[in-house]
């Protein structure tokens, strides 16, 4: 079912069109973390979320690191008190050189890890999709991320790289 659920004579609200739109964050710049695997919020990446809201996630993340499992990335998010999330990374496969897919997707804030093919001119994306249900608290859908692997070679995720929820109830 859509959200909103309309009743026949509801007035139409600039708040009620407001609910309907997607919410979506998209970087400005790029943003590169070398020697580090401690996850860390993304500067750019944050959704804010109603309470008591079911959201579909989807996504594009463009990012590139040293090649071949030394540095690679990894995932999670930070969501409201009381929320749930379901999501999946749908990129390549960690340590991986032959470019597999991993599609596999996990519950609530456990971190998933992508593969890195090159640096410099071959990057890398991948596409989270997902959803989140929040409880009764309100708040933001953080995603952070780091190398999976320490490597002087900054993991950069890129400009234009977004987020976005739609929410359906």
């Amino acid at each position: 079912m859509p959200y909103p659920d309309w009743k026949v004579g509801q007035k139409v609200t600039a708040a009620l069109l407001a609910a309907m739109q997607p919410i979506k964050a998209t970087k400005a710049i790029d943003t590169p973390r070398a020697s580090t695997t401690t996850l860390a919020a993304d500067p750019h990446l944050v959704l804010a979320l109603a309470a008591n809201a079911v959201y579909e996630l989807s996504g594009f993340i463009e990012y590139d690191g040293n090649f071949g499992g030394s540095g690679d990335l990894k995932m999670d998010w930070t969501i409201p008190s009381g929320a749930t999330m379901r999501w999946a990374p749908r990129g390549n496969a960690a340590g991986d050189t032959t470019q597999k897919f991993n599609s596999g997707s996990v519950a609530n804030t456990l971190a998933v890890s992508t593969g890195t093919y090159g640096v410099g001119t071959t990057r890398n994306s991948l596409s989270p999709r997902g959803y989140i249900i929040t409880g009764g608290t309100a708040g933001n859908a953080t995603l952070r991320w780091a190398q999976n692997s320490s490597n002087a070679v900054a993991t950069t995720l890129y400009a234009s790289s977004w987020v976005s929820v739609h929410r359906t109830s």
